[in-house]
Order: structure tokens, then sequence, then C-alpha cells
């Protein structure tokens, strides 16, 4: 079966019309989850060597410089439903970066898979790990993030909007704003935080979250939390450790968290004081 133009491709799926209007990430490529999308008869790293068709296997490998990859420069979008079990880099060295999952496409970045090697490894990692300059721009678009230590990490200086995505079932945060970095995120559920079972370490208590919150916000950093479900956490909701900046939130739902929200949360547009 050929392959059909990349072009074409982008074109058909509507990338362009939902990518940020705002800095768009140049060089766009696609990644593969579990269906073989241009029949080329590979999959995952088989997918990723061979050559320069802007189809990938795995995310890491579309994100990187060899064969045709967006070199931290690019956006990559997950065109095939699946189980993606790899942790992300994300430097923006040589530009804006978006990974998203195409319209109805369930992208599951997981650090479980049954019966490969590493699991108790990757349990102990973040899954996304976000470490960009202040003048790039990072999106992460309807991606399912499930059983890391950390779903996503965002730290450095990075400027990061996360829309849309599930983040469930990771041990110690959700997401984990550290840095002088800034996350906007919205329309994003972030539960069961801190009950993942399974979790491998050095001692008796290695499934006991530290702390099993939601969405963290620490060191300068700062940040908009918005349109979000955070429910069912083991500690914290939304919890603004931050010194000296501001986390913004609006029309959240936090629900059957030990402490819904926790430190200086300002509403965005508050109606004033009567």
């Amino acid at each position: 079966m050929a392959k059909r133009p990349l072009l074409l491709l982008m074109v058909t799926l509507g990338v362009i019309t939902f990518l940020p209007q705002a800095g768009l990430a140049n060089h766009p490529v696609l990644v593969e989850g579990e269906s073989d999308f241009d029949g080329d008869g590979l999959l995952g790293v088989d997918e990723d060597t061979d050559g320069s068709d802007g189809v990938f296997g795995t995310i890491a490998a579309a994100l990187g410089a060899d064969n045709g990859g967006v070199n931290q420069n690019g956006s990559v979008t997950i065109v095939t439903s699946g189980r993606f079990v790899e942790q992300i880099n994300i430097t923006g060295a040589n530009g804006n970066v978006v990974i998203q999952a195409a319209p109805g496409v369930d992208a599951n970045i997981d650090a479980v898979l049954s019966g490969l090697s590493g699991n108790a490894e990757r349990q102990n990692q973040p899954g996304i790990i976000v470490d960009a300059p202040a003048n790039r721009r990072i999106v992460l678009r309807h991606l399912n993030i499930r059983n890391w230590l950390v779903g996503i990490q965002v730290q450095g200086e990075s400027q990061v909007v996360i829309e849309g995505c599930y983040i469930e079932h990771n041990l110690n945060y959700g997401v984990r704003v550290m840095g002088r970095s800034n996350a906007t995120i919205g329309k994003c559920t972030i539960d069961s935080t801190g009950f993942r079972k399974g979790a491998a370490g050095d001692s008796p208590d290695v499934d006991r979250p530290r702390p099993g919150t939601g969405i963290s916000f620490e060191n300068a950093s700062g940040g908009l939390v918005a349109n979000s479900k955070v429910v069912g956490n083991f500690f914290g909701g939304i919890v603004n450790r931050a010194i000296g900046s501001t986390v913004f939130t609006e029309t959240n739902l936090l629900y059957n968290n030990p402490a819904n929200s926790v430190g200086r949360l300002l509403l965005l547009n508050q109606p004033p004081r009567r």
C-alpha cells in the first residue's frame, strides 16, 4: 500500500485548525498508536527508523532529530489510538512544541504494560517532563497520562498549556509545576492521585503517596486552572505553595479531596464585592 502524502494527511485531520493560533510550531509529524496508519506493515520502534516519511511509532522519536523528527521544534500528532509506554522529555530547545491526539484518538501515555520490561522503573519516574526556555511555548492536548510517579512535571522557566488531558492514577502528583515555570491547565480531569498500587522501591511503604496531590504549584511558579475536574486525590486538589507568584482558578470542580484547595488561589473574573 502506497504511503499517503503528509500534507494531505494534515488537511484531512484538520490539525492546522486546532493547533494554537499564537506561536505555531514548525514541522508537523504524525505518530501511530497500535494501528498501522500508513500501511507499511511497521509499528512502534520499527516505524521510527524507516526513513523520513513523517510517520513515527514512538513519541520520543518524533520529538528527536533523526529520520525527519521535529527536533524539539514542531507539532507531534497521534493519529491512531494506542499505548505509549515511554517517558517523554520536552526541552523546546529549537522552538515551540505541541504534542496532541487527533480528534477521536485515545492516546495513553502509560508507565505500565503487562509483560513489558521496565514497568517498575517507569512507575518511579515522571511521565512527561517539560524543561523549556521561557521564550518557548509548549502545548499538551488530549492525552491520557497514567501510572507514573508524577503525571506531568513542569520545571525551569517552561511556559505550558495543558488542555483536555486525563491525568489519573499517578502516585505523588498529577501535575507538578516547579521553578519559575507557568502552566495553564484547562478542561482537564486530574483524579486518583496517590491511590496507585504496584510501585517499586526500596522501602516497605513504596506505594505511599508523597503527598498525593492533583495539581501542585511550587517555588516561584504560577498559572491558571480553569474548567477542570480535580477529584478523588489522596491529599490536595489544587495546592499553591509557590512564593511571590499567582495561581488563578476559574470554574473548576474540586471534590472528594481531603484538602480541595491549599494556599492562595485567586478567582479569575470574580465579581466585585458589594
